[in-house]
């Protein structure tokens, strides 16, 4: 009796330890995850002349992220963000994802640059590593859907589908001119306007395209303008060759009205352009009107309270507007993380996502995921620009996205 006692102990004994070191194997076979910490990726231009929009966002998500690492994290794991600058350099992007993948093992990436998607999403599917938010990816990353990649904010071919749907319904520029990013997401994104418009009775009369670090577009208005259209369609780049493009219309003395689209519809271009430039400027945009601090009764309240909190652990911040989107991105990949619970890994997060359902993202938006579904915002609304600032101009327009 005394034997069998003895080796029901040592049974005992042995059960136990074998379930906690299953269970301790388990944990830690979760890249980028501990009982404490969850390590997340980003890489984006940092330095440059567009080095504002990464180091801008990475302040968003690190506000974010000491949010609730103040009240204890998430189930008691304290988030962390590993950033590195990938400049305008596609290949330095991809060692970059490598190195934080293969090196920093984190859990999943964050944001980055939409050149970039495209060269780097192969790897990132092959080590089965969530992407959540890259800024404009061309239309053929999102649709069909990527397991591992979900965009909260549209394509450019999806911003594209709002602004002819909103075109067609006005009924007054039947003569379109575009100036687009000499890049997949410009180009896709022109693309899919020609689908949108086609069949009706509004015709791209000229298209050119322009390079993100171009110096003029002296030709690219010169060329659209011999085709006489009714109002121009800025989109598929970023504030800076928009501006540019902008600048030499007004400096030709060309009064044609001037229309951009999604990223650009924001504070930084009116801070590039003078009032005058600006004014009657036409643009769409895929929530509520950014926040700006002198006028707070513009924005929603979850916009205002993403504002304060970015400046309470970054006062220096500029282009809070910008960054409040970004902010309220990273409180939907807090909400996944909540949905998943304390047993975490990438397939379960992933399931999180999907899960989404016309979820309220604080802008005026609402963003739903699934199975078939990866690009979270569907539709926009058009602004306009009065007292240099964007003043909305049109309800909700809803567009119905391939699944």
């Amino acid at each position: 009796m005394k034997k069998f006692f003895v080796f029901l102990v040592f049974l005992l004994v042995f059960i136990s330890t074998f379930v906690f070191a299953s269970s301790q194997t388990e944990a830690e076979g979760v890249p980028g995850v501990t009982d404490t910490e969850i390590l997340i990726g980003f890489t984006m231009p940092m330095s440059g002349p567009i080095g504002f929009i990464g180091s801008g966002t990475a302040d968003a998500v690190n506000a974010c992220f000491q949010k609730y690492n103040d009240i204890g994290g998430i189930y008691g794991r304290k988030l962390k963000l590993i950033t590195y600058d990938s400049g305008m350099d596609a290949a330095q992007a991809l060692a970059n994802y490598r190195k934080l993948v293969l090196e920093d093992e984190v859990f999943a990436v964050l944001f980055g640059f939409s050149f970039f998607i495209r060269p780097a999403y192969p790897f990132i599917a092959e080590k089965g590593v969530p992407w959540l938010y890259p800024m404009a990816p061309p239309n053929d990353a999102m649709f069909p859907a990527q397991k591992y990649l979900f965009s909260l904010f549209p394509t450019t071919a999806t911003q594209l589908k709002t602004t002819a749907k909103w075109l067609i319904d006005q009924n007054k520029y039947p003569r379109v001119a575009a100036i687009y990013g000499d890049s997949a997401s410009g180009k896709t994104g022109l693309e899919g306007l020609k689908k949108d418009l086609a069949g009706t009775n509004i015709k791209i009369v000229a298209a050119e395209a322009i390079k993100q670090d171009a110096a003029t577009a002296a030709v690219q208005v010169a060329k659209i303008r011999k085709e006489n259209p009714d109002i121009v369609l800025l989109f598929g780049y970023t504030m800076q060759p928009a501006a540019i493009s902008i600048k030499e219309i007004k400096k030709v003395g060309w009064d044609v009205q001037i229309m951009v689209n999604m990223p650009i519809t924001n504070e930084v271009l009116l801070e590039l352009l003078t009032e005058e430039e600006a004014d009657g400027l036409l643009g769409a945009y895929w929530g509520a009107i950014q926040y700006l601090e002198d006028r707070p009764e513009d924005s929603t309240p979850e916009m205002q309270a993403a504002a304060k909190t970015i400046l309470k652990y970054y006062p220096k911040s500029t282009n809070v507007g910008g960054l409040v989107e970004h902010y309220l991105s990273v409180e939907l990949f807090i909400e996944a993380l909540k949905r998943v619970g304390e047993d975490l890994t990438r397939e379960k997060l992933i399931e999180a996502m999907e899960s989404f359902k016309d979820y309220p993202t604080g802008k005026g938006s609402y963003a739903t995921f699934s199975p078939t579904r990866r690009e979270g915002i569907s539709g926009g609304i058009i602004t306009q620009v009065k007292d240099n600032w964007w003043v909305q101009a049109s309800d909700w327009i809803n567009v119905d996205l391939d699944e």
